[in-house]
């Protein structure tokens, strides 16, 4: 059978929504412990983790994305993934 990417997909989306909108770890738990994510220790990483990762998701809603933009920053961290510069 191999790997379902559409569910992966599909579960991912809604465990992020989940945590952007309704602050849900249940959901971000869940899709870590399904998929063998390992979790930071510090949940202001994970959860900043989780708000930069969302801007990068094409099928996640733009009001989610604001969101999580807004708690990311006001968590200290800047809300998308930097590229990595190599020279």
């Amino acid at each position: 059978m191999g790997f379902n990417f559409r569910r992966f997909r599909e579960d991912r989306d809604k465990a992020f929504t989940a945590f952007v909108m309704s602050d849900d770890w249940d959901a971000i738990n869940e899709y870590c412990a399904k998929y063998g994510v390992k979790m930071p220790n510090d949940p202001d990483v994970v959860a900043a983790g989780v708000y930069k990762a969302v801007q990068e998701v094409k099928d996640i809603p733009d009001e989610v994305k604001v969101k999580a933009m807004i708690k990311c920053m006001k968590l200290g961290f800047t809300p998308f993934i930097e590229p990595e510069w190599r020279g």
